[in-house]
């Protein structure tokens, strides 16, 4: 699930809110061909415990901290994991017709990471509590909670997707420090992370500061002044140690970066540190 599109989904669907119910299901019960309401979406928010549900022959594991979203009329089974009870809020919406043909989320499973929320959890229970409720101001109260609720869940989401993405980064750097002397590109690197080498540039910028060629290259120079002072080490040798295949960039970016040419730096003193670029 693209969190992007997932947003833009939320952003633009006219929302128009169902109702409520709950399931309490005991540990180690296996309920077989069920179905989702015929008419109505719904967003499945897991309150405790954990589930299998496959439809589709599509497996997924519903725990708290993962919201489901399921199309209507669709035949799924469900197994409850663990020692403890699963329990969930069933919300179901609808959009107007325009939409439903529109907006082919409306038509798709997904699950939706959005990490352990509060808030997410007691605008449920309040949505349950208030389903029982009648009255034009219990209405408008469960139309603001549920609103209130998509966007609880637009926003953890993307939270959700931002640590996850950091840690993908600092995945990506420990690779680099490890495999520098590899002939790599970014865009290999960033199909291993099933990114293009766009989107894999600007989250690494943003989380590290630096695009992920200018880092890296820093790495390897950094690691080719320390072969450089050693004696009989030449520019070519030191140059293919640290996975450059071409002696003339390697000087190049060398000179970028630390201002001088590796012959140069040769010359200097073992214990000169030349200023690198920041």
């Amino acid at each position: 699930m693209n969190i992007d599109q997932l947003t833009d989904y939320y952003a633009q669907a006219n929302f128009v809110y169902i109702g409520a119910g709950e399931d309490a299901i005991k540990p180690g019960a296996i309920l077989r061909d069920s179905a989702t309401n015929p008419k109505f979406c719904g967003l499945v928010v897991p309150l405790a415990g954990s589930a299998r549900v496959t439809l589709n022959n599509t497996p997924y594991l519903l725990k708290p901290g993962e919201i489901f979203h399921a199309t209507p009329g669709t035949r799924f089974d469900r197994e409850v994991v663990g020692k403890e009870t699963w329990r969930c809020a069933r919300l179901y919406f609808s959009l107007p017709e325009k939409e439903v043909l529109s907006l082919p989320f409306f038509h798709r499973h997904f699950n939706v990471p959005t990490g352990i929320s509060l808030r997410i959890t007691d605008m449920a229970q309040q949505l349950l509590t208030s389903n029982l409720a009648s009255g034009s101001t219990a209405v408008l109260r469960r139309k603001s909670l549920f609103h209130n609720l998509i966007e609880e869940i637009a926003l953890s989401a993307q939270k959700q997707y931002r640590c996850d993405k950091g840690g993908l980064v600092e995945d990506a750097v420990a690779f680099m420090h490890e495999n520098y002397a590899r002939q790599f590109t970014i865009a290999q690197l960033a199909a291993q992370y099933d990114m293009d080498g766009k989107q894999f540039s600007e989250l690494f910028h943003r989380h590290v500061g630096r695009t992920p060629l200018r880092y890296l290259n820093g790495l390897r120079i950094e690691r080719s002044k320390e072969l450089l002072q050693i004696d009989g080490c030449t520019v070519i040798q030191a140059a293919e140690d640290v996975g450059y295949t071409d002696p003339y960039y390697f000087s190049k970016s060398f000179k970028k970066i630390t201002g001088m040419w590796p012959t140069e730096f040769q010359a200097m003193p073992k214990n000169f540190h030349p200023q690198t670029e920041k």
